[in-house]
């Protein structure tokens, strides 16, 4: 079958019955069609090629057609695909990802529950935060805490610890106890705190670097001071660690970049590269010996069918090997600089208002008005010239795969360059 004819059916079909995130018809008249990738490249069904600007959703960080993640994947399914791992059974690796894992993370972070994304993470840690508080004869306090422009997901809790407010129409009564501040003020959270009452005051969320919310890094001292903020009032940390964990940033782990360790981690993303659905939150020994030291009539009744799944445990492995063999984290580390000093000339152009970023992360922000048709058809402008990103906003953001090589990197900031200064001088 031509390429084409190929494109038009699965679109007609894709129209007649595929709903995706975030749907509306007239976002999705001429969607692209991926067919295969290798490294940070895409090519669609119609042959042409593609720069990832996002890791596809800042989650392939070891890059597209790793045939060891897939084979890991096989060789799972062929001798044990899925058992469930509700209390009284397990499966070997479920069991040796989440001591790794644990192994990897900061300090007292050395128990490790499994989820199948981001959204199910956060959900986690939010429920676990209330047990936690109930169990040390503290049930009033309940009330969760994230920040203005941050992005936690969009299951039932978390879309309303998301602060986007595009997330919130239609869908009912907002869920109680969710609580939003200023992204970047810690004042603004002791405040807060103070206002509502540290009695009343479960946990704080927040990620290392703001992602789908438009790329917003933190003051230096801002993380340090959030955790003495904690300490202080008794209310636990979280950090989503969705799109900064696994070497995003330059460091293993977001917070890292600062010192400073959370009282839970919710990970997805980066854990597979995307292969296949898993996500995780790490609890302290603290948070662990509470709900483990309660009678037997005080269970944690919380749990998802595919938690721990074996398959997708088996490739995270995989996925990790890649990660310490080739030095994914130290390349982000060296790749970053070259990323932000090519952006860098942008920002001295009357139609930027910023450019910004943290380790593979980078936003570039328009002015309002400045580009006909503002940062969406600066998109569309990139899918011309074969580069496939997002935008929030006036921002385009980007987070290519850690394996992108210095090449594609240059090719990639130089068509972003290229796209908004062409649309701007008309």
């Amino acid at each position: 079958m031509d390429s084409l004819p190929r494109y038009q059916e699965l679109v007609s079909l894709d129209h007649a019955h595929l709903m995706h995130p975030q749907h509306h018809p007239s976002d999705h008249q001429e969607p692209l069609v991926f067919e295969r990738g290798e490294g940070a490249i895409l090519w669609d069904v119609q042959g042409t090629r593609y720069i990832d600007g996002l890791s596809c959703l800042w989650n392939v960080n070891a890059g597209h057609g790793r045939r060891e993640l897939a084979e890991a994947a096989a060789r799972q399914m062929e001798q044990l695909a899925f058992v469930n791992s509700y209390a009284g059974s397990s499966n070997p690796p479920a069991i040796t990802l989440a001591a790794r894992v644990a192994a990897l993370a900061q300090d007292s972070l050395n128990t490790v529950f499994f989820t199948t994304g981001g959204g199910e993470s956060n959900d986690t840690a939010f429920k676990t935060a209330r047990f936690y508080w109930a169990l040390k004869g503290r049930p009033e306090k309940t009330k969760i805490i994230s920040r203005i422009n941050g992005y936690h997901g969009t299951t039932m809790g978390a879309t309303w610890a998301t602060e986007l407010p595009a997330f919130h129409p239609r869908f009912g009564p907002p869920a109680p106890g969710f609580l939003h501040v200023p992204a970047m003020d810690p004042d603004a959270l002791r405040e807060t705190i103070e206002r509502e009452g540290a009695e009343t005051v479960a946990a704080i969320i927040a990620e290392p670097v703001q992602g789908a919310g438009g790329v917003y890094p933190p003051p230096e001292d801002y993380f340090p001071r959030v955790r003495r903020i904690c300490d202080d009032y008794d209310v636990l940390f979280i950090a989503d660690e969705v799109i900064t964990g696994f070497g995003r940033l330059g460091t293993f782990w977001g917070l890292q970049q600062w010192d400073v360790v959370p009282d839970m981690v919710s990970f997805a993303k980066g854990i597979t590269s995307g292969y296949m659905p898993l996500g995780g939150v790490i609890f302290s020994d603290e948070i662990r010996n509470t709900i483990y030291g309660q009678p037997p009539s005080v269970k944690w009744m919380h749990a998802f069918t595919y938690s721990a799944h074996a398959a997708c445990c088996a490739v995270a492995h995989a996925n990790l090997d890649v990660i310490e063999r080739e030095g994914l984290v130290e390349r982000a580390a060296r790749m970053a600089p070259r990323l932000h000093t090519r952006l860098a000339g942008l920002r001295d152009d009357s139609f930027i208002k910023e450019v910004r970023g943290l380790g593979m992360m980078a936003g570039i922000e328009l002015k309002p008005g400045a580009v006909e048709g503002g940062a969406g058809a600066v998109i569309a402008g990139l899918r011309q010239r074969g580069v496939f990103t997002r935008y929030r906003g006036d921002t385009i953001c980007l987070a290519p795969p850690l394996v992108i090589k210095e090449e594609e990197l240059d090719e990639l900031c130089d068509a972003v360059i290229s796209t908004i200064r062409d649309l701007a001088a008309r």
